[in-house]
């Protein structure tokens, strides 16, 4: 059936100002298909309207139909996969989570980092009816994104605070069963936060395997179990990821942005780039800046998907 290759990161940017970016409308009515499980830049959530299938997360598969809402952090690997003949409606909202709770928590950062690591530990799978708050919470930004009325900015700001605390609850209420399922995710999570703040330094594998305190072997053989892709494939995705995110801000010389994102040599910089997103970095910021809806589905590294 398929769900269990990682080869694709979905790229997203975010609306300058906000904090949620919503896919909506009949585009989301079709039959799903997950040939490669993917990963984002952004937390994601899914509303299911209708329809039934399996949502795959790493090596996990799990049932869904109407009314079930997906909460995936940043950087898991997941795919929707419908059952043969269902046609499914999902919806979905990107979220910078970080962003908003920096925000929110400006006077405790501390506070604010221990949220944003309570929500985004592991991918989680629930039914509408069961938490009617955070049921009440997404459908109040998709519905937001949808309408687009008078202070509409402001009223998915009161959203979103509100979805932080039922997150919080929701990941307090969890069972220690899914806890210990998500366990080898959780051994690895020092080394995956290392390479997202230290991605333009020097990384080697044995240094990320002492900072989760496990040997060499184990950590390589427990990251490409967890992640499906290997460190070094990992730290590559994140610094084109990273070369991205630049070259949306600034026309950098590909020298300069190759240093930047971590690279000693251009020409590693250039060959990997292009070997993730599918062509040079000149050519995807020209083609980014022509059709900034969309680059191309076949990409390894995408713009998203928007009506």
């Amino acid at each position: 059936m398929g769900g269990k290759k990682v080869e694709e990161f979905r790229y997203y940017e975010m609306p300058v100002g906000r904090y949620d970016l919503a896919l909506l409308g009949e585009s989301w009515i079709t039959t799903y298909y997950t040939g490669e499980q993917h990963f984002h830049n952004f937390f994601e959530i899914g509303y299911c309207y209708y329809g039934d299938g399996v949502v795959f997360l790493g090596e996990k598969a799990e049932p869904y139909g109407a009314g079930t809402i997906s909460l995936i952090p940043s950087n898991f690997p997941h795919g929707v996969h419908s059952r043969e003949g269902s046609v499914c409606r999902w919806e979905f909202l990107y979220l910078d989570l970080a962003g908003f709770a920096e925000r929110c928590y400006q006077h405790d950062a501390y506070q604010g980092m221990k949220v944003l690591e309570q929500i985004t530990r592991f991918p989680i799978i629930i039914q509408s009816e069961d938490y009617p708050g955070l049921y009440g919470a997404v459908r109040g930004i998709l519905e937001e994104n949808r309408e687009q009325k008078a202070l509409n900015k402001e009223a998915v700001g009161g959203y979103m605070f509100v979805l932080l605390q039922e997150l919080v609850r929701l990941n307090e209420q969890i069972s220690e069963d899914n806890k210990k399922q998500s366990l080898h995710i959780e051994k690895i999570r020092p080394a995956l936060v290392y390479i997202e703040t230290h991605f333009g330094e020097e990384i080697k594998i044995k240094m990320l395997a002492e900072c989760c305190s496990i040997s060499e072997p184990y950590f390589r053989k427990l990251f490409r179990n967890c992640m499906k892709i290997s460190p070094l494939e990992y730290i590559n995705t994140v610094r084109v990821q990273k070369a991205c995110d630049l070259l949306q801000k600034k026309d950098y010389p590909v020298n300069e942005l190759a240093w930047k994102v971590g690279y000693s040599s251009v020409s590693a910089f250039e060959r990997n780039f292009k070997r993730i997103v599918g062509e040079s970095p000149k050519q995807w910021r020209l083609k980014s800046r022509v059709n900034r809806e969309f680059v191309s589905y076949q990409t390894k590294v995408l713009r998203g998907w928007v009506e």
